[in-house]
């Protein structure tokens, strides 16, 4: 006799994980990033910070042309995703927390912050 258990097959979380990132580069006014993201979203498992939204690209291009507003603050972003915006936002704040939930996505950010640390480092002295 078979037993219905023979027919199950279980899959993971990680069967729904895409971490195929690219490199890619974004220009906002004379500032350069370069960030490891996807190009389209996985919904599954909230993964949705693994891309770069096209609201993150409107206030960065708005940020950078506008980047007196935040010299000298503290700026808290919550749910950065991959850190677009709070990565650029370093570039002029005096501070920056950046803060999302899942692992993936903040093991994804962790990277772009460490990509873009140079670069930081260098506009700033």
């Amino acid at each position: 006799m078979k037993n219905d258990d023979d027919d199950m097959v279980c899959l993971g979380e990680s069967f729904f994980v895409n971490r195929d990132y690219e490199l890619a580069t974004f220009t906002f006014g004379s500032h350069v990033l370069h960030l490891h993201c996807l190009q389209s979203a996985s919904t599954d498992y909230d993964l949705t910070g693994q891309i770069v939204w096209p609201g993150a690209m409107l206030l960065n291009n708005y940020l950078s042309e506008n980047s007196g507003i935040l010299e000298g603050r503290s700026v808290i972003e919550l749910g950065s995703g991959i850190g677009i915006t709070g990565i650029l936002c370093s570039r002029f704040c005096r501070e920056v927390v950046l803060t999302d939930h899942s692992d993936e996505v903040l093991e994804a950010r962790s990277k772009n912050s460490q990509t873009n640390i140079f670069l930081l480092f260098f506009h700033q002295n």
